[in-house]
């Protein structure tokens, strides 16, 4: 018996076998979230001087947070120095729905429901040392950081405390909890560093960054598609039929009852994902021939993360129903078997531990300083980033997971306890620009412009990789307190090109809202268009102390 059902497994349509995997491999995509969208936003909120200058600093190293920036500008600071920030971030990021011209259903099963919503984010995701995951209307963090250079010595010495690498958002239920309700990712970081001046003109400089790594995510599960839909049709149209036609070999009504089409099946919880040993280090030059010009260079290394912590699937019963289809008896079990679907029946939840192994980019950046004058200074630097190198992801799970034996249905080749994932980003490179002025002794004005391009190439877009190419502006002051005490203030805003994913022309993304029955991993809006959006407002104060 078992014989010829095998036999008959290797002969049944790839169709066929996909409706009896009913394409729930389409979770897949959930535990990918965290190194998603939020890892491109760098170096953001470090400096007050920094952020007013639109990033444009490596030839004018902003202080004690040269360390990040370009560490051999530590060599311009004289005995000891403390410098302290504070930035409070305004982000908000919406999504809009809709049919397209030609939309169509999924076997008659309706139009979908999301269609003609939108919606934003309303707060963020952060990770607060010590306690916890906790959701924030706005994020805000300190940034500090002390040097100190004996008298006379070529040598400096600091160390700083700050995130080179911070993002977080949450929606609201709705629309967007199928492709990720709550998602942070954060690194905060020790950096000692030190600075020494080789000649009169020349510096360089070394820090290195040792510190916690976290992320996570919370989310609905659902997969519009045609095979989907059809377990629907056919569980509803064998609900009130007797299974002694069939004499009980197959049972009714088919598939449980089958899957919503438009429905979450799960939830997904990985909330507290942590690193607490991670390194980088960052190398900088600093040439200063004369008193009008001056040049940078700063390589800042990879940093690799291997995340672990406790993770939940939570199934709705539509998904137990099914499971349980699959062994409601003997026959039914000897197909399930051969398939390679989950044999254990339906399951409240799957929980346990998982790691994921990352790698956030290394960076390059340079530039000049021109300043023709005392009261003026033009800032330029170009920044090259290696995102390409995370164009995999793999995830480690303490235990087979029932969405990844169905995967295995339809062509996932990994074992059921890993999970990898492509998600092809690219390298980028672009330029920013910064002018400061001083007009007073105690009085300075700062200009800033930067222009971010996306990594995220379009076929591999969603919500959470909704990252697009963003024009900052920002602006700021200065003032000399006293003699030994400096305050700067910065404010910055981000514009994010809109994002179209459209049936119509053709952009749609293999993750997010893709037809195609062969790309089902993972498209909780297949069919539909979808437009996002963001935006981000950044204040800033920084206070600096000489002593």
């Amino acid at each position: 018996m078992k014989l010829c059902v095998k036999s008959f497994v290797r002969h049944t349509p790839a169709a066929l076998r996909g409706l009896l995997g009913l394409s729930l491999a389409t979770a897949l995509l959930l535990f990918s979230a965290g190194e998603a969208f939020c890892a491109m936003h760098e170096q953001m909120a470090i400096s007050t001087r920094a952020i007013a200058l639109g990033n444009t600093v490596t030839a004018d190293p902003p202080g004690v947070m040269s360390i990040h920036y370009n560490p051999a500008g530590l060599t311009r600071l004289r005995g000891k120095t403390l410098d302290v920030n504070f930035h409070l971030a305004d982000v908000s990021m919406s999504a809009r729905f809709y049919e397209p011209p030609n939309y169509r259903d999924f076997f008659g099963t309706g139009p979908d429901p999301v269609a003609g919503s939108s919606t934003s984010t309303i707060g963020s995701g952060i990770n607060i040392p010590f306690s916890g995951p906790a959701s924030v209307s706005h994020l805000g963090a300190p940034t500090a950081g002390f040097s100190w250079n004996p008298p006379g010595s070529r040598w400096t010495a600091g160390i700083a405390l700050y995130a080179p690498f911070a993002v977080g958002f949450e929606y609201p239920s709705g629309p967007a909890a199928y492709d990720a309700q709550y998602l942070y990712q954060q690194r905060l970081v020790l950096a000692p560093a030190i600075g020494f001046k080789v000649t009169d003109h020349l510096s360089i400089g070394a820090s290195v960054g040792i510190g916690n790594a976290a992320m996570g995510i919370r989310q609905e599960m659902r997969a519009p598609n045609d095979l989907v839909a059809l377990s629907q049709v056919l569980g509803e149209l064998t609900a009130n039929i007797s299974d002694i036609i069939t004499l009980g070999l197959i049972p009714f009504p088919l598939f449980g009852g089958g899957l919503r089409t438009y429905e979450s099946f799960a939830r997904m919880t990985a909330d507290n994902l942590q690193d607490n040993l991670t390194t980088s280090y960052n190398l900088g030059l600093l040439w200063e021939p004369t008193d009008w010009f001056s040049a940078g260079l700063c390589y800042q290394s990879e940093t690799k993360a291997k995340f672990g912590g406790n993770y939940m699937i939570e199934y709705h019963k539509p998904w137990r129903n099914m499971m349980n289809w699959l062994v409601a008896n003997q026959l039914i079990a000897i197909f399930t078997e051969a398939l390679g679907l989950p044999t254990e029946g339906g399951v409240a939840f799957e929980r346990g531990r998982a790691t994921l192994e990352m790698e956030l980019p290394r960076r390059f950046q340079a530039g000049i300083k021109i300043q023709p004058i005392k009261q003026a200074k033009f800032l330029f630097d170009i920044h090259w980033v290696q995102w390409s190198a995370m164009a995999q992801n793999v995830f480690k799970f303490d235990q087979g997971i029932q969405i990844l034996k169905v995967a295995r249905l339809l062509a996932y080749q990994h074992p059921s306890d890993t999970l990898v994932l492509d998600r092809h980003t690219k390298d980028t490179a672009h330029w920013s620009a910064g002018l400061e002025l001083m007009p007073l002794d105690w009085l300075t004005l700062r200009l800033g412009y930067e222009m971010r391009p996306s990594s995220v190439k379009e076929e591999f877009r969603d919500l959470m990789f909704a990252l697009p190419d963003i024009n900052a502006y920002s602006g700021g002051l200065g003032f000399k307190l006293t003699r030994n005490t400096n305050l700067d203030l910065a404010f910055a805003y981000l514009k994010g090109d809109k994002i179209s994913s459209r049936q119509e022309d053709k952009t749609t993304s293999k993750l997010l809202n893709h037809r195609d029955l062969t790309t089902i991993i993972y498209n909780p809006y297949a069919g539909l268009n979808v437009d996002s959006e963001m935006e981000a407002y950044i204040f800033s104060a920084g206070l600096s102390y000489f002593f």
